[in-house]
């Protein structure tokens, strides 16, 4: 037998068959291409087996080629026939199995780039940049390439290459630099008022930027630019402006590399206002007993241009100003008036104007109508120096002759007791000897030879705070135990405590024993009037002194109160013992129970106990110690056997409880300090302390040597609750801890509250939510906060006060921008208040750009936003979306935007508004929390796959139990470079998108999915979601089908969970409206029986809930999956221009068709028979009803109906009295009265109107869809909670 034909693939092993017989035994040679085989030089790959055949292990494509064997002995040679051997190659093109990604870096940062391919043979891979080669030729990997990126400072592509035998392939990978973003453009000022500018801008940037920060100075300023940070908006109002003054203002864009170069400078100048100031250093003087000058100085806060003053005066000083008389001048500064009445006191006033309006009246001064006689001196002022000396000034009257002043004062709320001092003419006085905080009250008069003038009104100072004068009344003590004495105290009287008492402090003494060191506590709140001292000595006599502070200082200390302490009552400890031993039930007559413990076989001692007792405690073993234990039953008649000695051990003893004392010192910090344990059981080792705030869960655990004795605790919060816990340690263990909780005083907050946002916004309202300041800087319980407002126009702040972490503001003025901070309150009074936000509420006449803004779909990181655009709104202005101190700007002709990047399970609030408005404020708004992140296993490749062509095995993710989840989808999206940079993870997509076109016929999909198959897919809906799942097995999964996976393609897929779990009342209303076709057929009085029992409720439904969002939790993406190309399967090449031949050709045909149909229905309709004609009105009509609204208060919705039949007994009157021959109405009558209906012809607009009334015989309803051409309108009023049905047809007959 010779060697046949053989194919064998390269690598392979072949063998080639030979056999031959002879007389004697052949010997077998083998050729190969008629030379033969050299078998010693293939290092053992070729062999020649005993039986004759060549094998040819690892087969190479040199061992191609014909052979043949040859059979040599004695008698002869026998060729075989030749066979060739054919050496298979495989050859496959090289492709990318790991493209490289794009990559976004800060500048300077470093990134790898990895690219794998793979091919047969496989390829050599390289990188380049441009032209320039970064692979050396010589070190080119093969398969996998990673090329090393450091210091990146421009954007640039990177192309790696793959090549063999078969060609080459690249692909490219884009790796940008983060930039800082570019300055703002068009920055313009929209709106001035004197102490407001608003300005508007331009991001100016392709990316969207975190925040924008506004710059601005006065413009005849040396100071800095002042700044408004955060601004999340590109349009600002900023306020608190001075009027009338020329500002500078620029804008600088911010993202997460760092705030970009300003903005051009824009400038303005506020509009004007009337003088918030009045005019300064007013003085009079009589230059005759009639005539007075009058002289001051321009006011400080002008506002504007002064155009003039106008001085009153009056001898009434109590009329109103109105009444006074009034003297106007240019803006010249003095004047005189003339013609007063000599002799009496007249009281004057002067203000400045600008165009805008008057300012403030200065403080009214007095003069007396005597030549000589000086004015009332002006600019009188009081300070407190000293606790017992307050300061006074005043200004010298103009140009009058003094020779003394006179002062009066008084205190308070002593008014009768009043003091009068004389001094030599000066400009200041001191008065000294008054009381420590004290209100006095003064007033000061100039005297000259001609007499006294007039004294100046009253003003009022405070004298320092001083130390009080008096220790605390009433100290008592009351010893509450051995080692603790209350004591309790009465505050300083009132007249000795010289300012306000802001605490107490203690001090006490142990008369005898070890310690007879002072003690001191030193802060005791204001409002606490007793104090229990603890940890004292038992039976020990202590001394005690209380004293009261000021914020100046500590008053006098009580006199010593003497009590002793308690003595203390006997108790016993026990140390030791053993484990319980558990015995089994002794036999009935048993009477007791011996146990003996024996030590070394020696028995130690005999515990007994009655026999129904199973357990016993075998107290004052030693610790550390093996005991044997036997137990044995005995009756009256002696002992039984014993039973197996148990050998047992007891435990070590741990130490008992140390003594430790914490003193808390400034600077946050305590000093703990303690002693050994006074029994102390074995080696000691060491200690340790636990400690931590009472909020809190974990302690802070530190280990001490034995020779430690004290530990300074630092970082301690101000105004909160500490836990320490202190314990010996030995070798057995640790022992008994000694617990102790202090609690550090309050202070004002050191911070204020966070993350300030508003929420929820109205016309005049504005909901506010905030953070509390972080814990290490709250320094004590938050009492409550105080929300600051108010209009930037104005200077007045406004205060509201809670104690939740958010506010509603109400009695705003519409379309108002108001300033809003913060501030957050302990007991001991309130923080810094927090950086400011602005809101502006919206308008009650605002132009409505969009309407129905609302959410579509909500997922864990993303929502998808829509919203109507009027036909009216201009498409090319701009929309803003507002959330969180964001901004997205949106194309003014989209409707629509998903917005990502979101957090899990936050709450979140978007706004819609528009540049373009008129307003520029907050148009609409929407709240939402997104949702919570169930699925965060990815889909993976089931690990027992098997191959099959277009399909795929997957293992799904499981979903936390519990988990509310009405559908499970499974999403397929083809793997695409479009796809790979649109859709990093699922929250990127349209799910609502997705879903609409899942939700497509069975037709209209196949069709979208021949059109282009590397779209995103839904491939299955479950209701439970399996361990398992198929891709591609070509079934259909509640109306889903399941396609196969076109070959030679990768594929990721998700898992998508519908949470939505709702009640949907478009539901209520299909079961409510099909109930009503069943009383339908049973007549009118059936139908308003069904409505008063069963009333159709619709007023828990809002009018939004037909457009209700639906929440989705997504899993990630899986790992690219490639489906191989296996035989009987084809790739999915469609060839677009068939559609565009083919698709015209068919709808020609699909009109012409209609375009007959309908030719030959008219032809026959106005064709009608005889029998036709006599049967018209008795046959019955149809109706196709397409649509009811039923319209309840304010709530809307729209439920589907099919086709109605009727018989009608009347039909319809035009107005003008001819007949509607051909047109009947589907009318229910309703207990028979009349209905009125409204009838329009859609192509005249006609309006016609009848009477009917109308019975039914029978009804149905079917499934066919109603053509248009009249529009009825029905009115039928049903006795349900007062509530009016209508219902709108849209009828033809057939």
């Amino acid at each position: 037998m010779g060697p046949q034909l053989k194919v064998v693939e390269r690598t392979r092993t072949a063998t080639m068959l030979c056999a031959a017989s002879g007389n004697p035994d052949p010997e077998i040679y083998w050729f190969k291409d008629f030379l033969p085989v050299d078998i010693s030089s293939s290092n053992g790959r070729i062999k020649q087996l005993r039986s004759g055949a060549l094998q040819i292990e690892n087969s190479e494509e040199s061992d191609q080629g014909k052979y043949e064997c040859v059979a040599v002995n004695s008698a002869g040679t026998r060729y075989s026939a030749p066979a060739n051997l054919y050496v298979r190659v495989r050859r496959v093109p090289p492709r990318f199995s790991i493209p490289p990604t794009n990559h976004e870096v800060m500048p300077g940062g470093s990134v790898n780039l990895t690219c794998v391919a793979v091919g047969a043979p496989m390829p050599f891979v390289k990188w380049m940049s441009g032209e320039v080669e970064l692979t050396r030729e010589e070190e080119m990997p093969i398969g996998r390439n990673v090329l090393e990126l450091t210091n990146i400072r421009q954007s640039a592509n990177y192309t790696c290459v793959a090549i063999s035998s078969l060609g080459m392939i690249e692909t490219t990978a884009q790796i940008t630099v983060k930039a800082l973003p570019k300055p703002p453009t068009a920055l313009i000022v929209t709106e001035t008022t004197a102490t407001s500018v608003t300005l508007t801008w331009d991001s100016g940037n392709p990316e969207p930027v975190s925040y924008y920060v506004i710059q601005y100075r006065a413009k005849l300023s040396d100071n800095g630019f002042q700044e408004v940070d955060g601004v999340a908006t590109t349009r600002y109002s900023i306020g608190g402006l001075s009027p009338f003054s020329e500002y500078e203002f620029r804008v600088m864009a911010v993202n997460n590399v760092g705030r970009g170069p300003p903005s051009g400078i824009v400038d303005t100048r506020t509009s004007e206002q009337a003088p918030s100031s009045p005019p300064l250093l007013v003085q009079a003087r009589m230059l005759s007993s009639s005539t007075m000058l009058v002289q001051w100085e321009p006011p400080e806060e002008p506002n504007g241009q002064i155009r003039g003053y106008r001085v009153y005066y009056s001898s009434d000083h109590d009329a109103p100003l109105s009444a006074w008389q009034k003297h106007n001048t240019d803006d010249s500064q003095l004047t005189t008036i003339s013609g007063l009445t000599t002799d009496i006191t007249y009281s004057l006033r002067v203000l400045g104007f600008t165009s805008v309006g008057d300012g403030p009246p200065s403080d009214v001064l007095q003069i007396k109508t005597q030549q000589g006689v000086p004015a009332q001196p002006s600019g009188f002022e009081a300070e407190a120096e000293l606790d017992s000396r307050i300061m006074l000034s005043w200004l010298w009257p103009v140009q009058d002759p003094i020779i003394s002043f006179e002062l009066l004062y008084w205190e308070a709320n002593n008014p009768g007791d009043k003091h009068r001092v004389a001094f030599d003419p000066a400009a200041s006085y001191a008065v000294d000897g008054l009381k420590p905080d004290t209100l006095y009250m003064f007033s000061l008069a100039a005297r000259s030879e001609m007499g006294l003038g007039v004294f100046a009104q009253p003003i009022e100072a405070r004298t320092a705070q001083s130390t009080p004068s008096a220790p605390p009344q009433e100290v008592r003590l009351l010893s509450l135990s051995s080692t603790s004495i209350k004591v309790s105290w009465v505050a300083p009287p009132t007249d000795s405590r010289h300012g306000e008492i802001v605490r107490y402090s203690l001090a006490y003494q142990a008369l005898t024993g070890e310690d007879v060191e002072r003690h001191q506590v030193s802060r005791i709140d204001a409002d606490v009037t007793s104090y229990v001292l603890e940890d004292l000595e038992k039976w020990t006599e202590y001394l005690v002194w209380v004293r009261a502070h000021t914020d100046v200082g500590p008053g006098p200390e009580s006199p010593a109160a003497r009590i002793k302490t308690q003595e203390d009552g006997w108790s016993y400890k026990l140390k030791t013992s053993m484990n319980y031993l558990s015995l089994t039930q002794p036999a009935l007559g048993i009477a007791q129970l011996h146990i003996t413990v024996e030590i070394n076989n020696k028995s130690n001692c005999v515990h007994t106990q009655h026999a129904t007792m199973l357990e016993a405690i075998i107290t004052g073993l030693l610790p550390e110690t093996s005991y044997s234990v036997t137990v044995a039953a005995y009756t009256t008649k002696g002992d039984g056997a014993r039973s197996k000695a148990k050998v047992v051990t007891t435990t070590g003893a741990v130490p008992g409880k140390p003594t430790m004392m914490i003193s808390t010192t400034i600077g946050n910090t305590a000093l703990i300090q303690w002693q050994p344990p006074k029994e102390m059981v074995g080696e000691h080792v060491g200690y340790q302390l636990q400690y931590k705030r009472a909020e809190e869960e974990a302690f802070t655990i530190k280990d001490f040597r034995k020779t430690d004795d004290h530990f300074t605790v630092t970082g301690l919060h101000k105004g909160a609750t500490y836990i320490f816990k202190l314990c010996a340690k030995n070798r057995a263990g640790n022992g008994e801890e000694y617990v102790k909780e202090i609690s550090t005083p309050e202070d004002i907050p050191t911070s204020y509250p966070h993350n300030l946002s508003v929420v929820g916004l109205t016309a005049t309202s504005t909901k506010l939510a905030w953070d509390p300041p972080p814990l290490a800087e709250r320094n004590g319980k938050i009492v409550k906060y105080v929300v600051v407002y108010r209009d930037i126009n104005s200077q007045h702040n406004v205060t509201n006060s809670t104690t939740e972490t958010q506010m509603t503001v109400q009695g705003l003025q519409p379309d108002t921008t108001y300033d809003i901070r913060v501030q957050a309150f302990t007991s001991k009074g309130g923080g810094p208040i927090s950086p400011s936000i602005q809101s502006r509420t919206m308008s009650t006449a605002m132009p409505v750009f969009t309407k129905n803004f609302g959410v579509k779909a909500v997922m864990k990181t993303s929502v998808l936003l829509t919203w109507d655009v009027p036909e009216t709104y201009k498409s090319q202005v701009p929309l803003k979306i507002l959330y969180n101190q964001q901004s997205v700007e949106v194309q003014g002709n989209l409707k629509r935007k998903l917005i990502t990047q979101l957090q899990p399970d936050t709450d979140y609030s978007f706004v819609l508004m528009s540049r373009g408005n008129s307003a520029g404020g907050l148009q609409q708004q929407v709240s939402i929390r997104t949702a919570p992140d169930l699925l965060k296993v990815k889909p993976a490749q089931y690990q027992h796959d098997v191959e099959e062509g277009g399909k795929v095995t997957i293992s799904l993710p499981r979903i936390p139990a519990g988990a509310s989840v009405r559908w499970y989808y499974i999403v397929v999206v083809p793997v695409t470079p479009a796809s790979l940079r649109r859709w990093e993870n699922p929250e990127d997509m349209d799910i609502h998108e997705l879903l609409e076109v899942g939700a497509d016929s069975s037709l209209q999909r196949k069709k979208r999915q021949s059109q282009d198959f590397l779209q995103p897919y839904i491939t299955a809906k479950l209701d439970a979601l399996p361990d398992i799942f198929t891709l591609g097995d070509e079934k259909k999964y509640n109306g889903y089908y399941n396609k196969p996976l076109p070959g030679q393609q990768q594929y990721r897929c998700f898992v998508l969970a519908d949470l939505t779990d709702n009640e949907s009342p478009t539901d209520v209303a299909a079961a409510h409206f099909s109930t009503l076709k069943d009383y339908y057929l049973l007549g009118s009085a059936a139908l308003i029986d069904h409505f008063q029992t069963s009333p159709l409720r619709l007023s828990k439904y809002p009018l939004e809930y037909a457009s209700k969002q639906r929440t989705f939790a997504a899993s990630p993406f899986s790992e690219p999956i490639m489906v191989k190309l296996y035989s009987g399967m084809t790739r999915h090449t469609e060839d677009p221009e068939m559609l565009w031949v083919m698709g015209p050709v068919l709808a020609v045909i699909l009109i012409i068709i209609i375009v007959i149909a309908i030719l030959l229905f008219k032809r026959k309709r106005t064709s009608p028979s005889a029998k036709d004609e006599h049967m018209a009105g008795q046959r019955e009509q149809e109706y196709c009803i397409c649509s009811v609204i039923a319209i309840t208060k304010q709530n809307c919705i729209k439920h589907k109906v099919s086709t109605m039949r009727h018989q009608v007994r009347s039909k319809i009157q035009t107005p003008s009295g001819s007949r509607a021959d051909g047109w009947h109405l589907p009318l229910v009558a309703v207990g028979g009265n009349l209905a009125d209906v409204v009838y329009t012809n859609r192509n005249s607009s006609t309006h016609l109107a009848a009477n009917l009334c109308s019975t039914f015989n029978k009804s149905s309803l079917g499934g066919l869809e109603a053509s248009e051409s009249y529009f009825f309108t029905h009115h039928i009023n049903i006795l349900t909670d007062k509530s009016i049905f209508q219902y709108y047809y849209e009828v033809k007959t057939y």
